[in-house]
């Protein structure tokens, strides 16, 4: 059995094709991620000028996008990493004390591996039925301790995320 890029332990199976992550380390990157995608779109939510952001759409769509997925991916690992450090500081609930160990864990090697945002995403920035772009075409729902986000031209859901209030 393969061993976990990230932690160490026994990889139990394959959630990522190309890289040996544990069961753990994917549900915590799922987490991290997550929160991510959201921050990225959120923050990219179309105002106004709907005629010249198409163009751009139409123009520069796989360059933007690409870079969206990266350009605050270090600020946001300093950000979860700094809560994370708090959390463990204050002695958090001993199942939360792991959970946030294990997540310090992922985002060290995140911080190592920029490109996994990349691979991560890759299906995820343009709706798999339309081909819209995420970043201008979403809508985020939540339900009860979920997270959706689907595409708000066809309504095809892109990803659903366990978000529970802490």
């Amino acid at each position: 059995m393969e061993t976990c890029v990230i932690c160490g332990n026994e990889q139990d199976s394959r959630t990522f094709k190309d890289y040996n992550i544990c069961t753990t380390c994917a549900d915590v990157m799922e987490d991290v991620m997550g929160e991510y995608l959201i921050r990225t779109i959120w923050k990219n939510e179309p105002k106004a000028h709907k005629e010249y952001l198409q163009y751009l759409d139409h123009t520069t769509r796989y360059i933007s996008d690409y870079k969206k997925l990266t350009n605050k991916s270090k600020s946001h690992t300093m950000q979860v990493s700094d809560r994370v450090q708090n959390a463990l500081e204050n002695k958090a609930v001993p199942l939360k004390q792991k959970y946030f160990t294990h997540m310090q864990m992922v985002l060290k090697w995140l911080e190592a591996t920029p490109h996994f945002y990349h691979y991560y995403f890759k299906n995820y920035y343009v709706c798999p039925n339309c081909g819209s772009s995420i970043f201008e075409k979403y809508v985020r729902t939540d339900v009860g301790d979920w997270m959706v986000i689907s595409c708000s031209e066809c309504d095809t859901v892109i990803k659903k995320y366990y978000s529970p209030q802490l």
